[in-house]
């Protein structure tokens, strides 16, 4: 591999800031979306709603505080997996897409990994 090849590339567009930025991109990056790309696209608000998440998780991480991160694990499996509606409104109207569904799930098995030492030494 040769040292040019690392890093962008010219005529490619730059690396998206946040991970909500990357998340709200459709899948060919930042192309025009085509109708089939909108069932599998985050809203700015829902990827940032995940990035929310993320941000919670990797805070206690770095605090090593366990009970913040079993805290925030929780929030995110509450969110993937039982998802709340509005009292009084349409469900259908309120229910998440099946993008944020698919982007919640995939962090709640990414967070699985996010274990600290049981020892406070280590």
């Amino acid at each position: 591999m040769t040292p040019g090849t690392l890093g962008p590339q010219p005529g490619t567009l730059p690396a998206p800031r946040t991970w909500a930025a990357h998340l709200a991109q459709g899948p060919g990056g930042a192309g025009p979306l085509t109708p089939a790309a909108w069932a599998t696209t985050l809203t700015a608000a829902e990827a940032a709603r995940v990035q929310r998440h993320r941000d919670q998780l990797m805070s206690a991480l770095r605090a090593r505080d366990r009970v913040a991160l079993v805290s925030a694990k929780q929030q995110v499996l509450e969110a993937a997996f039982c998802p709340r509606e509005a009292p009084g409104s349409a469900s259908a109207a309120t229910a998440p897409s099946p993008a944020l569904r698919r982007a919640l799930r995939d962090l709640s098995w990414r967070m699985a990994a996010l274990l600290l030492p049981r020892s406070p030494g280590c």
